[in-house]
């Protein structure tokens, strides 16, 4: 065995710190299980290598969009369920830092048809962040990330369920590379539908951003961005250059070191037409130092013959003749070759024509000599057929293989065809049966063969099983040379689904065993009927096709469904791509024998819809009887509603944009705005809580109205909102109204300045009263000096240059009788006889000194 070099190997990746980050690759799956029921699988090859690595997630969250608007219909969370190695192809080629594990998630999903129905499809993505740092072929691969993706059509389609699983790939092998030898690997895989797959290379899909688990965006994605000028042409450079063929062969013949990551994307056809699509992100590692790799050199040689076969000769084998030759291998003494057969233009396995499969190159070097024999019966019967005979060594990284193409033209053993000899098989027979009986079909079916081969009758149905509708054929004769039976059929709807197919086109085939087993026969062709016991279809009744409704309004309508036979009927409704609560409409449907009646109700709130991705919604009601052959009788009406969004006017202010205020003043605004469609609830407050000014006599709340709103600002304004030297001072306050006219809510704010300026105060008019008497006549009974009728007798207002501080009132002796600091002070003259006082008013800089006669 060729190994490598591996203390030149360890050297080199010690220095490339190769596989620094875990997640290496992987893909996405899809696969039917029953009914709507689906398993999710994302499958990821995990970096074992590296102990420091933390272990995988618990789960992933993967998120599932629309593919005609890239609408996000939902997440689904998979959960780790496996994790298992990934094996080289040859295990005595490993190195302890290359390996990988195959980390498996999953979930078991519900694909409801009334929401997964639209013709475009639908993907599903994940993302994570970030790359490997060492991978070569990108520009900053620690800053780039990953994002998986599955495309997958529609469930329902065409009126009835689609059913498709995703394509499902072979894990790939845990092999490196090396510089100037070639790689290989089978990337392909196998689809459970029997679909056709197409493989190709594309640059990997980069992550949205660079947290660790970034949320999943919908198209288009972003690509990666290579570096050292590699392309979608050039991702791994060699000679050949990284390469895939459409059926999932890849090979590359490296010209450099490093670590590089690349993309197969892999198509899905069904009837030439693409249905879905999946990515699989990789990387390989390439390394320097294997051992120059000596593949094995074979040969063939045709018995009689001296030279060795050409392959581009065709070797014509008769009947009669032996098909053996000789197959020769050369290679390096002590290795250990493996052999295998290939059919290149049919699909047969053909590994056993070798004498053995595997065997040693003895010490001497000595040719190792194979007898190869193919089989008397041609793989195709009427043109030549293509074998590849492929002996491997054991050399690492990869075996190296020589292949020898033969191409034969074989003569088939001589064979005539069975026939029909009742009835004849020249014209196709009509038969129309009768509901409910059991009868056998033209009595006898009689098959002969002149070579007295074997016979057997069977059914060919290209879209039904003829055992699942009642249809049989039992034997009545079997001999060398003829068989008969009885075409046997039950048209019973009790047993068998005639409700769902009454018409049959079918070929009952009669074929010998011949030697070879080829297709060697004759077929009778029929084209069958059961006929079904009259039956009516319901009939759906009640709404109109098209409804025009505005937003906030609701819409009702009963829904009716008559069956004139008094069957059994279902009435039930779905969304075109919605689920009908999840979009507030209640219909609850039913079964009942004949008739059903259902009320319909939708509220069309902006709670309830989505306005901004649609307008239009369509709305299928179904209703179908359950007769006795349970056929399919169903009637569907379908109901557009278009949802209008009427036009929405701004509301507007009715106030000014500028307003004058003094210091210690009250000031008082009422706030109005309107709105020009009436009846819009309408919301009116401060812009933000920044928008008050900084003053605690400062007074607004929020307010709401129905096309009209106000509230009432008080203010005010204290000394400290002035500027130096009291200096007049400016504000801005911002109010926001908006109405609540969804979806299209609208809005209006305004700007208002307030000046506020120091109180202009005339000291010199102050003249207070000079006489009261409190004689309890209920006049003039004490003395004050606020809230008197004649304005110049109240004590002048404070400002911010100057403010009352007290007043002090004495006798002629100049005792002080009554002194207060308020300025609503109140002096009744309790316990002073009549006569004159004086008075003495001090503010900060302002005194006033007089007399107060007190007369009893």
């Amino acid at each position: 065995m060729k190994r490598p070099l591996l203390i030149l190997l360890a050297v080199i990746i010690s220095n490339l710190h190769v596989l620094s980050f875990h997640i290496v690759g992987g893909e996405m799956e899809l696969v039917h299980i029953d009914g709507y029921r689906y398993n999710l699988n994302l499958i990821q090859y995990f970096d074992r290598a590296q102990t420091s690595n933390p272990g995988p997630d618990f789960s992933v969250l993967v998120y599932i969009f629309r593919n005609s608007d890239n609408t996000l219909i939902r997440t689904e969370t998979l959960t780790l369920t496996t994790e298992e190695a990934v094996l080289y192809t040859n295990p005595e080629c490993a190195i302890g830092s290359l390996a990988t594990s195959r980390v498996f998630y999953s979930a078991e999903i519900t694909l409801e048809p009334e929401i997964f129905n639209e013709p475009e499809g639908y993907y599903i993505s994940w993302e994570r962040c970030c790359r490997n740092t060492s991978i070569s072929n990108i520009v900053n691969p620690g800053g780039q990330g990953m994002t998986y993706t599955l495309e997958f059509p529609p469930v329902f389609k065409d009126g009835k369920q689609f059913i498709n699983s995703s394509p499902q790939l072979f894990p790939p092998l845990s092999d490196y590379a090396c510089v100037n030898q070639t790689y290989y690997t089978d990337f392909a895989g196998t689809d459970a539908d029997g679909d056709s797959i197409a493989y190709s290379l594309q640059l990997p899909y980069n992550s949205s951003s660079q947290v660790a688990l970034p949320i999943p965006q919908p198209k288009p994605f972003l690509e990666l961005i290579y570096a050292n000028g590699t392309d979608i042409n050039n991702i791994i450079p060699g000679n050949p250059a990284l390469g895939i063929t459409s059926s999932g062969f890849l090979t590359v013949n490296p010209t450099f070191t490093g670590l590089y990551v690349f993309s197969v994307l892999v198509e899905e056809f069904r009837n030439k037409e693409k249905i879905g699509e999946l990515r699989r992100d990789f990387q390989m590692l390439v390394l320097d130092g294997c051992d120059p790799p000596t593949p094995p050199n074979a040969e063939v040689r045709l018995p009689g013959e001296t030279e060795f076969y050409n392959e581009i000769d065709i070797i014509n084998y008769s009947a009669a003749e032996e098909k053996c030759f000789e197959y020769l291998v050369v290679d390096n003494a002590g290795e250990n070759v493996t052999l295998k057969a290939e059919g290149v233009n049919f699909d047969e396995e053909v590994s056993d024509i070798f004498e053995f499969s595997s065997g040693p190159i003895n010490a001497s070097g000595d040719t190792l000599r194979v007898e190869v024999c193919i089989s008397d019966c041609p793989y195709l019967a009427s043109e030549p057929y293509i074998i590849d005979l492929i002996a491997s060594d054991n050399a690492c990284p990869l075996p190296q293989r020589d292949t020898v193409r033969m191409i034969f033209n074989v003569e088939a053993p001589p064979n005539t065809k069975p026939f029909y000899d009742s009835p004849s098989s020249a014209t196709t027979l009509v038969r129309s049966q009768p509901e409910g009986v059991s009868v056998a079909l033209d009595e006898l079916l009689i098959g002969k063969d002149n070579d007295l081969d074997s016979l057997r009758f069977f059914f060919y149905a290209e879209d039904y099983d003829p055992v699942a509708y009642g249809m049989s054929l039992d034997t009545v004769l079997d001999t060398k040379g003829e068989k008969r039976v009885n075409f046997n059929w039950n048209t019973s709807c009790q047993n068998f689904p005639f409700g769902d197919r009454n018409t049959f086109d079918l070929g009952i085939v009669l074929e010998d065993y011949d030697t070879c087993s080829f297709d060697s026969g004759d077929t009778l062709f029929y084209e069958l009927e059961v006929v079904l016991p009259p039956n009516t279809s319901p009939q759906l009744d009640g709404p109109e096709a098209l409804y025009n409704r505005q937003i906030k309004s609701s819409l009702n309508f009963d829904v009716s469904t008559t069956d004139a036979d008094n069957d059994p009927i279902t009435l039930s409704a779905f969304g075109n791509g919605f689920n009908l609560s999840n979009v507030g409409i209640s219909f609850v449907g039913g079964l009942e024998n004949g008739v059903i009646e259902s009320p319909f109700a939708w509220e069309l709130s902006c709670a309830n819809l989505n306005i901004t991705q649609t307008t239009s919604y369509s709305i299928f009601f179904v209703t179908e009887d359950q007769d006795f052959c349970e056929e399919t009788n169903a009637d569907t009406l379908e109901v557009v509603v278009n949802v209008v969004v009427p036009a929405n006017n701004k509301p507007e202010f009715e106030i000014d944009d500028f307003y004058s205020l003094n210091i210690n003043e009250e000031f008082v605004l009422d706030v109005i705005a309107n709105d020009g469609d009436n009846s819009d609830l309408l919301t009116l407050d401060l812009l933000s809580v920044n928008s008050a000014p900084p003053s605690e006599g400062f007074s607004f709340e929020r307010s709401t109205g129905s096309g009209r709103v106000s509230s009432t600002l008080t203010w005010t304004p204290e000394c400290a909102l002035l500027g130096e030297n009291y200096a007049t001072e400016s504000y801005t306050v911002d109010f926001l109204v908006f109405d609540d006219n969804c979806p299209n809510i609208e809005s209006q704010s305004i700007s208002v300045t307030f000046e506020v300026s120091e109180l202009a105060v005339d000291y010199g008019q102050f003249v207070p009263p000079n006489a009261f008497t409190p004689n309890g006549d209920g006049h003039n009974d004490t003395y004050t000096l606020s809230n008197l009728t004649d304005q110049i007798y109240n004590l002048p207002p404070d400002n911010c240059a100057d403010q009352f501080q007290s007043i002090i009132i004495f006798d002629r002796t100049g005792s002080k009788i009554f002194q207060s600091s308020s300025r609503e002070f109140v002096w009744t003259g309790n316990g002073a006889d009549a006569g004159t006082y004086y008075f003495q008013i001090d503010y900060l800089n302002t005194d006033y000194k007089g007399t107060i006669t007190l007369v009893r």
